[in-house]
């Protein structure tokens, strides 16, 4: 099977990690797989890293442009299904599927997402009916897909927890409890679309750092990139403190020996940001969203605020870094849950389904004598 995962965005966040990790999964298991990004953006230099093949798109981009370049790069009688998110991206798609007159389209929601189409998106729908591929429910209740799509399907975000979970609480519950010497880390995912919140976890850190001087703070994801949240670091004192990780390549690196992490972000990131932590045994703070919530059980996994107040969230901090024993046992409790409840071989196995009855129903349709 030949399968195309089309992004328009040029950060690695969300569904570019999504759909890059996705596609180098599946090529691993022998189906042939694309990842297509704006040349020389973040998402596809990220991607080419990790082991997907990436086709560049053009920096100025329409949709009818876009298909021609993705039939130009790919095999002559092109792939049997082109994954996509938004409306650009599915008119892009339809219109490469139509020319090659070969595939299918499979329009996957993101985490916390509505389906809403655009002009581009029904027009889309006219030409060649799409496969909606939820994150969640299947589809929300109340949401009336356009009519004559394709029966919808879901595809929950899933992560690989870590081998030994013995291993993984002990060593992130032992964080902070070393000596009086012994660091204390805390970790902040966030994206450069959450930098108001990211500002809220720095302030906060400052405030901790006030009564505990061995406190330190990593920074993961597009966010670490900001200038400005790094000049306010500097300027609240802690600048020393904090490591600026970006994307790391190996989250089970980044996370090592990290007491506690903040989730402040949207959508898949605040998913796979949740996910990332508790598949390491660490405990999660995040905002109280219906992404979060999903995800995190408040008082079980980790703690969900109501609001991002930088007094209450060093306050419910501290509460937490005090308690090592609690620490220890959301740790242990989202490790479990992940491996249980969001293992990625399901979400792999998911996204492998939806391209897989996706070609098939093409074909059928395709097929002699078909309706």
């Amino acid at each position: 099977m030949r399968a195309l995962f089309l992004s328009g965005a040029t950060a690695w966040e969300g569904g570019a990690r999504v759909f890059a990790t996705v596609a180098r999964a599946l090529a691993e298991r022998g189906h042939d797989t694309w990842f297509a990004a704006p040349a020389g953006c973040e998402a596809a230099a990220q991607a080419a890293a990790r082991g997907t093949q990436v086709v560049a798109l053009p920096a100025r981009r329409s949709a009818r442009g876009d298909a021609k370049r993705l039939r130009e790069q790919l095999p002559r009688d092109f792939v049997d299904v082109v994954f996509v998110h938004d409306d650009r991206e599915q008119l892009a798609a339809t219109f490469a599927v139509r020319g090659a007159k070969r595939g299918g389209v499979v329009r996957r929601v993101p985490a916390g997402a509505k389906l809403e189409l655009t002009w581009r998106g029904r027009r889309a729908e006219r030409l060649l009916p799409a496969r909606h591929l939820y994150t969640s429910e299947t589809p929300p209740t109340g949401h009336a897909a356009p009519s004559g799509t394709l029966a919808p399907m879901r595809a929950e975000l899933g992560v690989d927890a870590e081998p030994s979970s013995l291993e993984a609480g002990s060593r992130n519950g032992a964080a902070g409890g070393g000596g009086a010497d012994a660091p204390i880390v805390l970790a902040c995912l966030a994206t450069r679309g959450s930098l108001r919140r990211a500002t809220n976890v720095v302030r906060a850190v400052a405030l901790l750092a006030q009564r505990h001087a061995t406190l330190r703070l990593r920074v993961i994801g597009s966010v670490a990139a900001d200038e400005e949240l790094k000049l306010l670091a500097a300027a609240l004192g802690i600048a020393r403190r904090v490591e600026w990780l970006g994307h790391p390549p190996d989250m089970t690196a980044a996370l090592r020996d990290v007491a506690a992490g903040w989730v402040v972000a949207d959508g898949d990131d605040a998913a796979l940001g949740a996910l990332d932590l508790m598949a390491r045994g660490v405990a999660v703070l995040a905002e109280r969203t219906s992404v979060a919530a999903r995800y995190v059980n408040h008082g079980i996994q980790g703690t969900l605020m109501a609001t991002l107040d930088p007094p209450l969230m060093a306050a419910e901090t501290a509460v937490l870094l005090s308690d090592r024993a609690r620490r220890a046992a959301m740790g242990a409790a989202g490790r479990a849950r992940a491996e249980r409840e969001f293992p990625f071989r399901d979400m792999l196995a998911a996204f492998e389904q939806a391209a897989r009855s996706t070609r098939e129903r093409v074909t059928s349709r395709s097929a002699p004598g078909a309706p």
